[in-house]
C-alpha cells in the first residue's frame, strides 16, 4: 500500500517514528478516563425448545367373551312300513235244483226249488 503523506503533511500526532520520546506513531492519549456504564436493551436469540416427555402404560382391559352350547339332540326316526298280507278264502256255494218231469225237460224250463232247506 503507497503511503500519501509526506513527512511535512503528516497528521497531528504522528512524526517521526521516535520511541524513545514516547512517540511510536500513536496519537498521544490523556490519561484513561471511565464513563458511566450505560445498559442498552435486552437481544433475544430464537427459543431453543427442550422437551420433556413422561410416559405412563395405562392398562384397558377388553373383554371378548365366547360361548360354546353343547346340543344333545334325539332324533326319533319313525320308519313307516307298510305290511300286506294276503289271504285265501275257498268258498263253496251250492245251488238247489228240483229235478224235472219228463214233460219239463227243456233246459229253460227248471228253475230254483223255492223249497227251504234249512240253511
Amino acid at each position: 500500500m503507497r503511503n500519501y503523506y509526506n513527512q511535512q503533511q503528516q497528521p497531528m500526532g504522528y512524526g517521526k517514528m521516535n520511541c524513545q520520546s514516547g512517540s511510536c506513531g500513536y496519537p498521544q492519549t490523556s490519561p484513561y478516563q471511565q464513563m458511566p456504564t450505560q445498559m442498552m436493551p435486552a437481544q433475544f436469540d430464537p427459543v431453543k425448545q427442550n422437551t420433556s416427555v413422561t410416559k405412563q402404560d395405562i392398562v384397558v382391559p377388553v373383554v371378548h367373551p365366547s360361548h360354546t352350547t353343547h346340543i344333545n339332540q334325539q332324533n326319533y326316526k319313525y320308519m313307516h312300513s307298510f305290511p300286506h298280507t294276503q289271504s285265501v278264502v275257498n268258498q263253496t256255494t251250492h245251488q238247489h235244483f228240483c229235478a224235472p218231469t219228463p214233460q219239463q225237460m227243456s233246459p229253460y224250463s227248471c228253475k230254483p226249488c223255492q223249497k227251504n232247506w234249512g240253511y
